[in-house]
């Protein structure tokens, strides 16, 4: 295979603010800078939250309802986004995308409509159980992904490039 070259255009990272989402960030960036990709970096607002939501507001809680519920975390997910990952990525053109509903089936959607080369994701998201990997997110995405998954393990397992 002489000659062979990948070539990355769009390269994903999964990010979900459990421990893995630091690492899992360094080698989608990496990855981006090193093939000159573009880096987008997405989140997904777990439904499962809504649904609770709903049945709260149903009771007579007054919480803004779902939409506001959801622009305040997009608005406080962008900010920690800002602050804590994207000052790193200087120099790769990077975008910061947020959804919401359940993770593995945006995710799928997402990486199909926006034609992503490289999707980069831990291996256990922020129920942190070991050895879940079954049934997760990650699994089903790893199962039906259009694109190359990177599994990034843990911190304790991983030096950061």
């Amino acid at each position: 295979m002489a000659d062979c070259k990948v070539e990355l255009k769009r390269v994903a990272a999964a990010i979900d603010f459990s421990d893995y989402s630091e690492i899992t960030f360094a080698y989608a960036l990496e990855e981006a800078r090193c093939h000159g990709a573009e880096l987008v970096v997405v989140n997904v607002i777990n439904a499962r939250g809504l649904d609770v939501l709903d049945r709260l507001t149903a009771e007579g809680y007054d919480l803004g309802g779902k939409q506001g519920y959801l622009e305040r975390v997009e608005a406080e997910r962008r900010e920690v986004f800002e602050k804590d990952y994207l000052s790193a990525a200087k120099g790769v053109n990077t975008k910061v995308v947020i959804l919401n509903g359940h993770p593995q089936d945006e995710l799928l959607k997402f990486l199909r409509k926006e034609e992503i080369s490289l999707v980069v994701m831990g291996t256990k998201g922020r129920s942190n159980l070991a050895g879940a990997l079954f049934g997760s997110t990650a699994e089903k995405v790893f199962r039906h992904a259009p694109c190359p998954v990177l599994s990034v393990r843990g911190p304790e397992h991983c030096r950061l490039p």
